[in-house]
């Protein structure tokens, strides 16, 4: 017969409640997009670029003279206008569309004026698939040239690369655990 052990041979039972918190970076694609809340929330999410970015246009004016003794003059200025994007700089989306084969395309704006909102880099699909990240489209990939407001500029970062979108993602795991220690019974006769 078996019997109810006494109150020392209690089940301990504990439980344990793990939380993981982390906030990451992480390359936007079709696959974050539709995890996150889909095409519909893509205009709430903060954006960010994956790498400093400098844009700098350049624009020469000449200006040619003759002096009273005959002697020509040539004077060339260059002005640069130069941006600096950081990582770290929030982003917004401003539009976003399909271009003809499919892929996915968001203007994104970092300037902090609404009157700027025209200022926008362009982030295309780089192929078809869920997986593939928006790289920085390019009005003229082999010089690097993209459309910056009415403006054209060229790109640069620091390593060369060719910089993608990110979105920071607040990514918190729970998990329960319960851990019972038995003490076991006892046959008795």
């Amino acid at each position: 017969m078996i019997k109810k052990m006494n109150a020392t041979g209690f089940l301990a039972v504990l439980a344990v409640l793990t939380v993981l918190s982390a906030c990451v970076s992480q390359p936007v694609t079709r696959n974050v997009i539709d995890d996150i809340g889909g095409i519909l929330d893509i205009n709430r999410f903060q954006y960010y670029v994956s790498s400093d970015i400098r844009l700098t246009a350049t624009e020469r004016v000449r200006e040619p003279n003759v002096d009273r003794s005959g002697t020509a003059s040539v004077k060339e200025t260059a002005f640069r206008d130069i941006i600096v994007i950081n990582k770290s700089t929030m982003g917004v989306l401003m539009d976003s569309r399909t271009d003809e084969d499919g892929l996915m395309i968001l203007e994104i704006c970092f300037e902090e004026k609404p009157s700027d909102s025209d200022k926008r880099i362009l982030f295309k699909q780089e192929r078809a698939g869920s997986e593939q990240k928006f790289y920085v489209f390019y009005t003229d990939l082999r010089r690097r040239i993209l459309k910056y407001g009415d403006v054209e500029y060229s790109l640069e970062t620091k390593k060369g690369q060719r910089p993608f979108l990110e979105i920071k993602i607040n990514r918190k795991e729970i998990e329960n655990e319960r851990i019972r220690k038995v003490k076991g019974r006892k046959v008795e006769y």
